[in-house]
Parts: structure tokens; C-alpha cells; sequence
């Protein structure tokens, strides 16, 4: 699935994924309570891990020009497969002045996929992750 379609915009010599993102950047920052913000910090969501291999058995495959057992080149021999962490990328962290920290992902629209990555993020860290939308001016959480 693609990312949504949206224009870059630079502010502060910063490039924003979006406009709105760009946005919010600024309104934070006329925050009397907001401390620092950080730009685009990224989670693990789920480490990496390894399945057994489904093309070989124990590491081994019948060579199709021999017919003798060799070792499988899809998990090198070892009968198991990586697989890659999956990782979440929010736009800001939100540090305050009195010590608390907000994770914060500014929507105009958001994917299915988005409320799976939101629900493992809550669950893995114990944290709400918050998101915003500009609702006739004003940023509204969701």
C-alpha cells in the first residue's frame, strides 16, 4: 500500500511529509508548556524474529539437475528465515516543561493499516498515541 499522496513543505529549514504536518510544527512550537520537539522518532513495533523455512527440509533441497541434497538458498542452510522488525516512524514527540512526553501523528486522512500500527504501538510502549486533525481551524485529538 502506497503513502498518501501529499506536498513536502519547508519550514525553518525543515522538511515537513506535509503541509499540515508543517503546520502543526509551528503551532507546538507557540507553546507556552512545550519544552523541545522531536522530529520523526522511530519505534519497534515488533523485533525481528525467524519462521522455519517452508521450501526445504532442515536446511536441504533435492538439486534439480543432481537429484542429491544440497543446501537450500533460500535460508542458507540454517532450515529457518529472518524476518525483519517492523517499525513505526511518528511525525513528533512532544516533550513538555513538566516532564511528561506526547507521541503525536497528524492526520489529514488516515489508511486501515494505520489503527493496526497505532493499537501495537499503545500495547507495546503503554502509551497513548496521539492523533490530530485541523477540524474548521482548530486541532482537534482523535
Amino acid at each position: 500500500m502506497g503513502k498518501i499522496a501529499s506536498k513536502k513543505t519547508v519550514v525553518d529549514g525543515i522538511e515537513f511529509d506535509s503541509a499540515l504536518e508543517a503546520e502543526y510544527f509551528e503551532h507546538m512550537k507557540e507553546q507556552p508548556d512545550v519544552l523541545h520537539i522531536t522530529l520523526q522518532p522511530s519505534f519497534t513495533l515488533i523485533e525481528p524474529f525467524y519462521v522455519t523455512c517452508g521450501r526445504c527440509d532442515s536446511g536441504k533441497v533435492t538439486s534439480t539437475k543432481t537429484g542429491n541434497k544440497v543446501q537450500c538458498p533460500t535460508c542458507s542452510g540454517t532450515g529457518k528465515r529472518k524476518r525483519k522488525a517492523m517499525t513505526y516512524t511518528a511525525d513528533f514527540a512532544i516533550h513538555y516543561r513538566d516532564g511528561t512526553e506526547e507521541i503525536v501523528d497528524v492526520k489529514g486522512y488516515a489508511n486501515e493499516r494505520f489503527n493496526y500500527i497505532r493499537k501495537i504501538f499503545e500495547w507495546k510502549y503503554g502509551q497513548e498515541l496521539i492523533v490530530v486533525k485541523k477540524q474548521k481551524g482548530e486541532w482537534v485529538r482523535k
